[in-house]
């Protein structure tokens, strides 16, 4: 196992994820995310959960801070991130954060059309200037400086900059892939050297531009830096920055990280944080997308059924998750072995199966398999579906706020605990709602048909189960 040492996991989905093109978190819902995210991240984690200078954000971060304080929550290491300016560190004072990200650029483009022709001096000047004011003059107890757009400077001045940056008091220096640009091994190599020169905690904030963003990330800390920048779904600036749960899987169970962690949580967590920023968990995500625990191929499933590390390498239980299997075109005869049936009308059942499943062009639902195995049998196995699949139709009647329409819709279910993908499409609706394994089908139609008595659309719905004829 490569040597690494995690001492802080700082999640910024509150600030690096409200970057995100789109989303927008109100203070209640920033005040549930943080404290899912200090349950979650246990010890190490750090919470970065705003920025201040702009009047609207700064009250938001007031009210995280006041969240935790009335809930009696006091350990909690809440940020705030800072230009390098007295103003942005004096109003991040006036929240009550513990701590703060002191964050400006050094780089010629940076220098030159951001800050207006700058000198390379005076940057260092104000990055010392801040640091001092922030650790000795206010007293933060946590000062971490941000080396942003490092990578796109010379080895000497990252090194020049961050001995100056500890020299004035800061108590970690976070080096950041801004644009996303440089390889793995370049950044491993960048953070060693690095390590070489400073004895001061390292941090890595990389992001997504290339894909690139969790490797370069782990790479970080193979180098020797000591902390990670993450945030949920990877929200942040463009592609966003690194996913927690995939960099925290792949840390723990791959390269033998004690993260401490509680992975039970991180479900949930992605399910508000998809509604409260109306960003959809890709189906494909790694770790909680829907897709990530369903085998399709009939080989594939013969061979989980028996041993699930024949196809899976993440231990879906520490998630309170199970691996999941599809009824269709592909399955594998053994799929139906819960029902006790003789072996010839297990293969009967199968053929229609993958055959309705071919001409419905979709899976099938357990009670569509039961439904199909009592009109082979005779006997009937279950009276009622225990749990159901539905789409609901939606067509508005006239202009309205889309992104605001999505969010509302997304976060009035996922107060329900039930989860839902939401499509864009055109002709006779609009967008389609779908909803799997719902165990009570009157909570769904009583929140869809309600948000539609509020709102200004119809909803048709369609139950997918009873759908086989």
């Amino acid at each position: 196992m490569p040597d690494i040492t995690l001492k802080r996991i700082k999640d910024t989905t509150l600030r690096e994820g409200e970057q995100t093109p789109t989303v927008y978190f109100n203070s209640e819902e920033k005040c549930v995310i943080a404290e899912m995210l200090y349950k979650i991240l246990g010890n190490k984690g750090y919470l970065e959960i705003g920025f201040t200078y702009n009047p609207f954000y700064k009250q938001t971060v007031k009210d995280v801070v006041k969240h935790f304080k009335d809930t009696g929550i006091v350990k909690a290491r809440l940020l705030s991130h800072c230009r390098a300016v007295r103003y942005d560190i004096d109003q991040s004072w006036s929240c009550g954060v513990w701590g703060i990200v002191i964050f400006m650029a050094t780089s010629k483009n940076h220098l030159l059309h951001k800050f207006g022709g700058l000198s390379f001096k005076d940057a260092i000047n104000k990055i010392s200037e801040a640091i001092r004011y922030a650790k000795n003059k206010v007293g933060f107890e946590y000062v971490e400086y941000s080396l942003e757009d490092a990578t796109s400077l010379p080895l000497k001045d990252v090194i020049l900059i961050s001995k100056i940056a500890e020299e004035s008091g800061a108590d970690a220096i976070k080096i950041a892939d801004t644009k996303g640009q440089t390889s793995p091994e370049a950044f491993k190599t960048l953070i060693k050297q690095l390590k070489e020169k400073v004895s001061v905690d390292i941090t890595v904030h990389c992001h997504n531009d290339r894909g690139l963003a969790v490797i370069n990330t782990i790479e970080g800390l193979m180098g020797g830096a000591t902390g990670i920048d993450v945030s949920v779904l990877g929200l942040g600036e463009r592609c966003g920055i690194a996913d927690l749960a995939i960099t925290l899987e792949n840390l723990e169970s791959l390269y033998g990280v004690n993260t401490g962690v509680d992975f039970k949580g991180i479900p949930e967590l992605y399910e508000y944080v998809s509604a409260a920023s109306g960003i959809q968990i890709p189906p494909q995500h790694p770790v909680v997308g829907a897709f990530a625990r369903i085998h399709k191929a009939g080989t594939h499933q013969k061979a989980v059924l028996k041993k699930h590390e024949t196809y899976e390498t993440i231990n879906w239980s520490k998630y309170g998750l199970k691996s999941e299997y599809e009824f269709g075109g592909m399955q594998s005869d053994e799929l139906l072995n819960r029902y006790n049936l003789a072996k010839e009308l297990k293969s009967k059942t199968v053929q229609i199966i993958r055959k309705t499943s071919i001409e419905k062009r979709r899976p099938l639902t357990s009670y569509e398999v039961s439904k199909i195995i009592e009109r082979i049998t005779g006997f009937p196995l279950s009276p009622q579906p225990q749990s159901y699949d539905v789409i609901a139709f939606i067509k508005t009647k006239q202009a309205f706020d889309e992104l605001e329409f999505l969010k509302k819709v997304r976060m009035k279910f996922t107060e329900h605990k039930i989860p839902i993908k939401i499509r864009k499409i055109s002709g006779y609706c609009d967008f389609i709602v779908e909803a799997n394994h719902v165990r009570n089908l009157q909570v769904f139609k009583d929140i869809i048909f309600d948000l539609a008595k509020k709102g200004n659309f119809e909803v048709n719905l369609s139950i997918v189960n009873d759908e086989y004829k």
